[in-house]
């Protein structure tokens, strides 16, 4: 609850991560370092810092999809979606909360290109036989000229571990190298790997993305 003094586990593990004096990113939708009390302590920690939920699948797929209708003026009247996994994610994300957690980092993509999220919701069912492998589909209405009426349907299945093994690999090696550099706070340039990125930073992928790629250049610089 709001005024429950005590942490959830994933701030606490944060916590740890600012008291060893480690940099931390949070690939997960849990609160992290984003819990209002360890704000002084994260401020105070000096740190490198990024993001929170990783980005691997139905989320970059709308990343880039959202912009291309923007940039093309073909005006999206919904947006609808449906996840099934298997996993640890399927049966975290079981519980309503962590799930409306989750699903408002997919939102926030679409938000934040058009202004305003477009009528539909994303639906997620946990199906252990699944594994680790996940299916999104996503179901998309848009007006094209003089109002013709169109839809896109995309589908991606993925196995979630191989999605997003490098990206938190990546992620360790450029905040260690932030660290070093005694670079400090949260790294919006790191965005490109985050649903909910620190702030600052555009939700289309590929400005994300020229963003990150200007930032490796000058962590590089600086050897």
């Amino acid at each position: 609850a709001p005024d429950d003094p005590r942490l959830p586990a994933s701030s606490l593990y944060a916590a740890a991560a600012l008291r060893a004096g480690c940099s931390y990113a949070n690939f997960t939708p849990s609160t992290g370092l984003r819990a209002p009390a360890l704000a002084e302590t994260v401020a105070d920690s000096g740190l490198p810092h990024a993001g929170r939920d990783g980005k691997t699948g139905q989320t970059l797929l709308r990343s880039v999809l959202a912009p291309m209708f923007l940039q093309r003026a073909l005006p999206v009247r919904a947006w609808s979606g449906s996840n099934l996994l298997g996993g640890g994610d399927g049966a975290a994300l079981a519980d309503p909360a962590a799930a409306a957690a989750k699903n408002a980092g997919k939102e926030r993509v679409l938000t934040d290109t058009f202004g305003t999220a477009p009528e539909g919701e994303v639906h997620i069912d946990d199906v252990p036989a699944m594994g680790d492998w996940k299916t999104a589909w996503d179901h998309i209405a848009f007006d094209g000229f003089l109002g013709s009426r169109m839809v896109l349907q995309t589908i991606w299945q993925g196995c979630d571990s191989a999605l997003a093994a490098p990206l938190v690999l990546d992620l360790a090696r450029l905040l260690a190298r932030s660290h070093e550099l005694g670079l400090s706070g949260p790294r919006p340039e790191l965005g490109f790997y985050f649903k909910d990125p620190d702030g600052g930073t555009s939700a289309a992928l590929a400005e994300q993305y020229a963003t990150l790629l200007g930032f490796a250049e000058r962590l590089r610089g600086q050897a």
